[in-house]
């Protein structure tokens, strides 16, 4: 069986841009995704965090490259964030920012492990992490 694993935008950054930057089991986990052994899903949150924080950090990534490089794996698919997502938020306050709330209620509702450096979703205890 397949794992399912969910980035958060930090984690997808790094894989296309810095992987030396990952952690050993977020590597691991992102080869598996490139060689056809997993699926990653991301939440179309990240890939607006994504845009943001490359158009806004003084981060020299290829923006596009690394859009056309997900858009080309088969194993990749887009979480989309709709009203019924939204609801779950109300019990996710363990986790202070909107953002990272909504990428941790579609790795719940997925059930999916997400691949996350960040220490508050990591101490919330709410969902699989790795990094």
């Amino acid at each position: 069986m397949m794992t399912t694993y969910m980035a958060d935008t930090h984690s997808l950054l790094w894989a296309f841009h810095k992987p030396s930057k990952l952690g050993e089991q977020a590597r691991l986990a992102f080869d598996e995704i490139a060689n056809g052994e997993s699926t990653l899903l991301i939440p179309t949150i990240v890939v607006a965090e994504l845009i943001f924080t490359v158009e806004n950090k003084p981060i020299q990534a290829d923006l596009d490259k690394i859009l056309v490089a997900i858009q080309k794996s088969a194993n990749i698919e887009y979480v989309d964030f709709d009203y019924e997502s939204a609801l779950q938020l109300r019990d996710l306050t363990a986790i202070p920012e909107m953002h990272d709330r909504i990428i941790v209620a579609a790795a719940i509702e997925y059930q999916a492990t997400l691949i996350t450096f960040d220490k508050t979703i990591t101490a919330s205890n709410l969902v699989d992490v790795i990094w």
